[in-house]
């Protein structure tokens, strides 16, 4: 599975850098393209941007991405400015993963559609941790740990999919602390 190339969106790349979990990325796919969007999004965080420039010079699996067809981003871009939202991240992460045949790594409803629509396979955060547990390098209790944290700083996530899920490993569902 680690030749597999993946594009990321901001929310995902936000989560796993909240859980120090970015490297674990190299586990799943052999290259992490990361847009220049994306980064951008990523920059307006407190020390973000020191924090990436050091992901990428330590891990050679990440890397910048700028060479993408910028007339799709904009013509998806078009299409989504009627809803009054503008998601350069995951316009770029899309059309960079139609490409070259990558993954697409995203959280956000659009950004799936947007990838269903260009028949690309796609998966966010969620689906990250459970590989991440069924690998072993993630007990029970640290992946709902890891839930935790992530609900606790404002990571938008389907709970419901996640209760399901860390029930389906025996531990308790994040409802119960409601």
């Amino acid at each position: 599975m680690r030749a597999r190339r993946c594009t990321i969106d901001t929310s995902c790349l936000i989560a796993l850098d909240t859980l120090r979990l970015i490297p674990w990325l190299s586990l799943l796919f052999g290259v992490v393209l990361v847009p220049r969007a994306v980064r951008r999004e990523f920059f307006k965080r407190r020390n973000a941007k020191d924090r990436l420039r050091i992901l990428f010079r330590d891990f050679a699996f990440l890397r910048r991405c700028n060479d993408y067809d910028a007339a799709a981003v904009e013509i998806h871009l078009i299409e989504r400015a009627r809803t009054d939202t503008r998601d350069r991240g995951e316009a770029e992460a899309v059309v960079q993963a139609a490409q070259i045949g990558a993954m697409v790594i995203v959280d956000d409803p659009w950004g799936r559609w947007l990838a269903a629509r260009n028949s690309l396979e796609s998966h966010g955060t969620l689906w990250l941790l459970q590989q991440f547990h069924s690998l072993g390098l993630l007990t029970s209790s640290a992946a709902r740990e890891a839930f935790l944290q992530l609900r606790r700083t404002g990571i938008r996530l389907p709970w419901r999919e996640v209760d399901a899920f860390l029930n389906n490993i025996g531990t308790r569902g994040l409802a119960a602390e409601e």
